[in-house]
């Protein structure tokens, strides 16, 4: 690292910090939606499972738009600037309407954007950054973003049992500082910005949609390591999106959980887990291969399923459970994002980003609706005891990569 270099990567330092604080408003407030379009505006409980279904589907179409930068036909600049604003207008429009499936629309429109500029924000990150400062600066950030996350709940949980019609002018205040932080983001795209290419010919319709699906598939056949982590997180992930559509239910007529409770829960709790354990997580990643991390996190999600479980017992267990759920999400949130320039290594990260994009729409097509079939048949029960068997057996393939290797390095080191 240059002398020169050393302004440059404080100032991406400090936009990491400004990004994480004005993007988590929203990330807070987002989770009380399903349950705002319950209570409030009459939601059926299909209408939340096209809710649920949606949010993870939406990545099929963010990898679209994320391609656009692999094949140089977006700058970094353009491509997260331009996602920020088509995922925060209509949502910004939407909220001036009672209307559950505009809202729907509107909710699924900003994950397909909001996703969109992910790979974006790593590359920009990736080439800012040493390795070193990259793990441990995102996760500093992200702890942050979360401890704001809790004060926010401190303050609007009690504020929507009480007055629940500011619900929409918070998720525009939310919406706007989004915008800001997309801003302060593509303002460090400006170091090391590759020139837009041209397209030489012209492409048919069919080329152009089957040729992203097809660099995806090249990509995790050329990179087996990747390969393998993908669908042992496929797995893992699956038993988190089978109880997307069956939580908000089973919380709002179930538990009838009010919004304090369930802001103390999603917020507070998660938040303290996430932030009381992204140092640890930050210093395993950089110690602990990549597949026993993954396995680790996969644990967490499944004693978070398992907790949920047992809140029919005592509302202490949803506490419990978002307490799990934060230290997951901790070492979730750094494996997601940052394995794509961790696998990519001196390539270019965005396309391994997209990937991870992509993954996560195709578990959005099978779980929620699988999910919420098996709660109509069978009730929520069967579901979340799905889901942890689904997070085990995830954890299980990635701990059983991890052994194979270290079997394979113990027998060359006899050779």
């Amino acid at each position: 690292m240059t002398e020169k270099s050393k302004p440059y990567i404080r100032k991406t330092f400090w936009a990491i910090i400004a990004s994480n604080l004005l993007h988590e408003p929203l990330a807070s407030l987002y989770p009380l939606l399903p349950f705002i379009l319950l209570k409030n505006l009459g939601a059926t409980a299909l209408q939340i499972v096209f809710f649920t279904m949606l949010k993870p589907v939406s990545s099929l179409f963010s990898f679209y738009w994320s391609e656009k930068v692999s094949q140089k036909k977006h700058s970094l600049y353009r491509n997260l600037l331009g996602a920020s604003l088509l995922s925060r207008v209509p949502f910004l429009l939407a909220l001036c309407f009672d209307n559950v499936w505009l809202l729907i629309m509107a909710s699924t429109i900003y994950m397909i954007y909001m996703r969109a500029g992910i790979p974006s924000w790593m590359e920009i990150l990736k080439r800012n950054l040493p390795s070193r400062h990259l793990e441990k600066y995102f996760a500093i950030g992200s702890a942050i973003g979360y401890a704001e996350g809790a004060l926010i709940a401190i303050s609007i949980g009690s504020l929507l049992d009480h007055h629940i019609h500011l619900w929409k002018i918070l998720f525009g205040i939310a919406l706007l500082l989004g915008l800001i932080a997309s801003l302060i983001q593509a303002s460090l795209s400006s170091k090391e910005e590759p020139p837009e290419a041209i397209e030489s010919s012209k492409e048919s319709p069919w080329e152009k949609f089957k040729r992203p699906w097809v660099d995806c598939f090249s990509l995790m056949k050329n990179h087996s390591n990747f390969r393998k982590f993908q669908w042992a997180f496929m797995i893992g992930g699956m038993g988190l999106m089978v109880i997307q559509p069956v939580i908000p239910i089973f919380f709002a007529e179930t538990l009838k959980l009010s919004y304090k409770d369930l802001m103390i829960a999603y917020t507070i709790c998660k938040g303290l887990g996430f932030v009381a354990s992204s140092p640890l997580w930050s210093r395993a990643l950089g110690r602990l291969p990549i597949s026993l991390f993954t396995s680790l996190v996969l644990v967490g999600f499944a004693l978070f399923a398992l907790s949920i479980l047992l809140a029919t017992y005592s509302y202490l267990f949803i506490f419990l459970a978002y307490l799990f759920y934060g230290v997951a999400q901790a070492g979730s949130h750094l494996i997601w994002h940052l394995s794509g320039p961790l696998f990519a290594n001196e390539n270019e990260s965005s396309r391994f980003s997209g990937v991870n994009i992509v993954m996560v729409g195709i578990r959005g097509v099978l779980g929620p609706p699988l999910g919420g079939l098996l709660c109509a048949l069978f009730g929520p029960a069967i579901v979340l005891i799905l889901s942890v068997i689904l997070c085990l057996s995830g954890t299980g393939s990635l701990f059983l990569r991890h052994l194979e290797t270290e079997d394979g390095l113990r027998k060359k080191l006899t050779c």
